[in-house]
């Protein structure tokens, strides 16, 4: 056991001190070097650097070295638990939600044009956005079945954003990992983007971390590709094991409401786009839109476009334009004026035809024919 006086230990205090020391010196040469470039406008970058590098330092001085990391899992493959699974398969993120979006609203004229090619559409992107999602959930679940406990290295940032270029965040659930423990809470700050190196059986790999700085955070590797690893804050649930190394991790409420509302995202959309194509839609909107008469009453119809009338044995009044009009039921009396009408009547006791080039069709029925105007038919048909 080495004692406090032992020369060899005393040796490597001094030099430690030495070189704490000499990088203050290297720190303080930098910044008095922009301070005095300050005069002839110094890059907001150059100064950022310097203090950050400063409080780094003092930070590393100050700080107790981190606990060793628990590496305790139980041998590989280790079963993944049903919830983690269900976590990947019913992913809630905002740029899916936004690609259905402009899949649905962008390119409408087209769904109204042709509402028969909206249902394969919409396939298409949930297709797509599975696609991409299980490219990063299956390194995620092969990572939870055969990885283990990298090593850290080293790690450095690569770059951070500032004032004048880059990503900032304002508010926004950030996981920053310390250890196994992830923590997710509302954070404002440059975008950054750590490279952390890690050993596995004798492989060195990195990997980059983005979002927060990388603190602690323990690295899986997969034991038959090292080469593919991940920080534990890359996965949406939080990982913990029981006392034989098996994963008991929980979902948190956040992440089961987003996976509530993904479904109902899913169901809506492929449903929505399915009542589309097939007509139902169209029909319903047609059906809402009839005109319904009380049964001896009068009616007198002049908007112009399609109609549909239900007649209810009511006394109908087609005039100013409006054309075609579909009739359903029967009319105890259905008189048409104005000019170029097209209506189509199931029976009606009496048919009064005025104005121009009027045409009456009814399909059942012998109804009195009253005309008395210029070109105007009543046919049975």
């Amino acid at each position: 056991m080495t004692s406090s006086e032992d020369p060899e230990q005393r040796i490597a205090d001094l030099e430690k001190q030495v070189a704490d020391a000499r990088r203050i010196a290297d720190l303080e040469a930098q910044l008095a070097e922009a301070r005095g470039r300050q005069s002839t406008g110094p890059s907001p970058g150059q100064m950022s650097d310097v203090f950050s590098a400063l409080r780094n330092f003092q930070t590393d001085v100050g700080r107790p070295p981190a606990p060793p990391v628990d590496t305790r899992l139980a041998d590989a493959p280790r079963p993944v638990p049903l919830r983690f699974v269900l976590a990947e398969v019913l992913p809630f993120r905002w740029w899916y939600v936004f690609t259905l979006f402009m899949v649905a609203i962008p390119p409408i004229i087209v769904w109204i044009t042709s509402p028969r090619l909206l249902a394969p559409a919409a396939l298409a992107a949930v297709i797509l956005i599975y696609g991409l999602q299980f490219r990063t959930a299956r390194k995620r679940l092969a990572l939870l079945r055969w990885g283990r406990v990298a090593q850290v290295i080293g790690s450095e940032i690569s770059s951070r954003a500032t004032y004048y270029g880059g990503t900032t965040y304002s508010n926004v659930w950030l996981p920053q990992a310390h250890g196994w423990t992830v923590t997710r809470q509302l954070w404002s700050g440059p975008s950054t983007t750590t490279v952390v190196r890690y050993a596995l059986d004798g492989y060195q790999g990195e990997i980059k971390v983005r979002g927060r700085a990388y603190d602690d955070g323990v690295i899986l590797a997969d034991s038959r590709h090292p080469d593919r690893a991940l920080c534990v804050s890359s996965f949406p649930y939080d990982l913990d094991r029981d006392e034989s190394g098996n994963w008991i991790g929980r979902l948190r409420v956040r992440l089961v409401v987003g996976m509530v509302f993904w479904v109902l995202i899913v169901v809506g959309w492929l449903g929505g786009a399915l009542w589309i194509s097939t007509g139902s839609a169209a029909r319903m909107m047609a059906e809402q839109s009839v005109i319904r008469l009380d049964p001896g009453s009068t009616f007198r119809l002049s908007d112009s476009g399609p109609q549909t009338v239900s007649c209810n044995d009511g006394h109908l009044v087609v005039s100013g334009g409006a054309t075609p009009v579909t009739v359903r039921g029967h009319c105890a009396s259905l008189e048409v004026t104005g000019i170029d009408a097209v209506v189509t009547v199931d029976s009606a006791d009496v048919v009064t035809l005025n104005g121009i080039d009027n045409h009456v069709t009814y399909h059942s029925g012998s109804p009195k024919i009253v005309s008395g105007g210029i070109d105007n038919t009543a046919i049975r048909g």
